[in-house]
């Protein structure tokens, strides 16, 4: 609405120099125009949207395009809005019209578009920025295939070298349902068992310390599942390694409402240092079940938090033997799990800085051959996406092609829910026990949409899905992604084009008037109207009205050539005139305001 009443003002003030916007509410309270005639003015301009345009061969329509206005609601109606309150519209609605006082009728005819205009994605241009973004596609899948190709590789090899028998199994596991003092020792805290569970409930500001007795691997891996649920102000939970003397290093989540993050802490007997690139902001919510989990291969550590890797940070000073600790600082929390064991050689670690690549952290062997299955499809589906571009673009120009544009769309929507399965196999290899379930259940899921996806193969009809060569703009922030794809119409209403018609026709005669005014100003420093967008009644007339009157007719009668108005204005003796008032002592005495352009004005 604000946009409409906007598009009313200044269309009505910059082509006619009216301010139609003054009878929004009321008629207006100078010139002859209703209240009316600003909803009949708001109706040429009430079924246009916009949207933007492919440009330059950018695909993603944020970074770039080209704004375009289009008649999208071919009949969106116009309502009069009592007292200007949209709220209380009328019911009867408005055609678009001019204020009455024009005495003209407009020849409003629907106007039949041509198709890269209703079909934006039959421009050649089109298909070949999507064939573009398609090849690009192409080679980073065929990039990250050879990677994990790779990632196998060294997984076999490390799975084929000869090592030290590893211990079977864990070396601790505790899920905490009942006290193990043969596992643990109560430092600090007010520990107790309840319910299945440990809890820690003391939140003053000092540290719970709950230290493990047997001494862990050089190198390790310790799973700790817990429950932050209460705490003061920082909230704290996690674990420390190598306890000695004053020496360790602690790995937490903290809730804390200012920051909540993940953050590795290394104290050497001298206070605790926080390095920024060992921290990670993070949510981290009360009553949420967190499982963490941390890896360490000598000063290389690296952090998974519920099931994804989230830290790789290697330590800058010397690793020392010593304990491991869970703990709380200023928190209250449930643990339910833990779990400690060597290390596997054939894990290898992040470095620091390869965050946001492939997650091979952890991974074995089979976990690394799930994740070469994963490239492999999604090569596949990016190999079949230029056929489908292409069939798109053939259906576009020629709809008796549709069948094999739907056919061609369907067998890339098999490849890409083949690969989501076995993505989700490998996620749900990947996921940490707390998020199996989940896991899992995105597989079914997964394995479902595939099941779909091959039955609609089967039978593809002539549905598919055009080319995308403009993204219409939002309506409102309640419009749905749905109602943006809608196809664009194939006829505009025709109302601007009859608005523009009579705008420029002999039978308006503000529209040249304000255009020449406009121009008189720019070159003389003040205009010949000084109310340059207000030519009603409460506008100031014109200082020469003859002159206004001669410029309006030869714009018109030079074929609206502004050129031609440059070229006529700057060449006169009046625009050639010096602005200085010197030895003009009569002139200034007569018209101290010049208007009669004795000399130039300065700008």
């Amino acid at each position: 609405n604000t946009w409409m009443e906007d598009v009313v003002e200044h269309t009505s003030k910059a082509f006619l120099g009216l301010t139609v916007n003054c009878a929004k509410c009321h008629d207006h309270k100078y010139d002859p125009i209703a209240q009316e005639d600003f909803y009949r003015f708001r109706a040429f301009f009430e079924p246009y949207q916009i949207r933007a345009d492919m440009a330059g061969g950018e695909t993603d329509f944020a970074k770039d395009g080209v704004p375009r206005a289009f008649d999208c609601n071919l009949a969106a109606p116009t309502f009069l809005f009592v007292r200007g309150d949209e709220k209380h519209p009328r019911k009867k609605p408005i055609l678009p019209g001019l204020p009455g006082v024009f005495g003209a009728k407009l020849d409003i005819r629907p106007v039949a578009l041509p198709r890269e205009a209703y079909t934006p994605g039959s421009n050649p241009a089109v298909l070949a920025a999507h064939l573009r973004h398609a090849e690009s596609q192409i080679e980073k899948a065929r990039s990250a295939l050879a990677q994990a190709k790779k990632v196998l590789a060294e997984r076999d090899a490390v799975a084929k070298t000869p090592t030290k028998p590893a211990a079977k199994g864990p070396l601790v596991r505790d899920d905490f349902a009942r006290a193990r003092p043969d596992l643990w020792e109560m430092k600090q805290g007010r520990w107790t068992y309840k319910g299945g569970k440990l809890v820690q409930e003391q939140d003053d500001g000092q540290r719970a310390v709950l230290r493990l007795k047997t001494p862990p691997p050089a190198d390790f891996q310790a799973r700790f599942r817990f429950t932050p649920v209460g705490g003061k102000v920082y909230k704290s939970v996690g674990l420390s390694f190598d306890v000695a003397g004053g020496n360790e290093i602690l790995v937490y989540l903290s809730a804390y409402a200012g920051g909540p993050k993940l953050q590795i802490a290394v104290n050497q007997g001298a206070g605790y240092a926080y390095p920024g690139e060992a921290a990670q902001a993070r949510p981290v919510k009360l009553n949420e079940p967190q499982d963490l989990v941390v890896r360490v291969r000598g000063p290389l550590v690296n952090v998974e938090v519920n099931g994804k890797h989230a830290l790789a940070y290697r330590l800058a000073v010397p690793r020392k033997a010593g304990a491991l600790e869970l703990i709380t600082f200023d928190a209250r929390a449930e643990l339910t799990a833990f779990e400690l064991s060597a290390l596997p050689p054939e894990v290898e670690l992040l470095s620091p800085g390869s965050v946001g690549a492939a997650p091979s952290a952890g991974m074995t062997a089979a976990q690394a051959r799930l994740a070469v299955a994963v490239a492999d499809k999604a090569l596949a589906a990016a190999l079949l996406r230029p056929e489908a571009l292409r069939a798109s673009a053939d259906a576009d120009r020629t709809p008796s092609l549709a069948r094999a544009a739907s056919l061609a769309e369907r067998r890339v929507a098999v490849a890409t829910a083949e690969e989501a399965v076995a993505r989700a196999e490998l996620e749900a290899s990947l996921a940490a026990p707390a998020a199996k379930v989940a896991a899992e259940k995105k597989l079914v899921a997964a394995r479902s949409a595939l099941a779909n996806a091959r039955k609609a193969l089967d039978a593809p009809g002539e549905t598919y899905t055009p080319l995308r060569g403009a993204l219409k703009t939002p309506e409102s922030n309640l419009e749905s992604a749905a109602s943006r794809d809608k196809p664009f119409p194939a006829t505009s209403s025709g109302r601007r084009s009859a608005l523009a018609r009579w705008m420029t026709s002999d039978d308006n005669p503000l529209t040249a008037r304000v255009a020449v005014n406009h121009l008189w100003l720019r070159h003389f420093g003040k205009p010949l109207v000084p109310t340059v967008f207000d030519f009603g009644r409460k506008g100031t007339p014109p200082t020469h009205p003859e002159l206004l009157d001669w410029l309006a007719v030869e714009l018109r009668e030079s074929g609206w050539s502004m050129k031609h108005l440059h070229r006529l204005k700057v060449t006169s003796n009046t625009y050639r005139m010096t602005s200085s008032g010197a030895n003009a002592a009569a002139d200034r005495a007569i018209d101290p305001e010049n208007r009669a352009y004795w000399r130039m004005n300065p700008v």
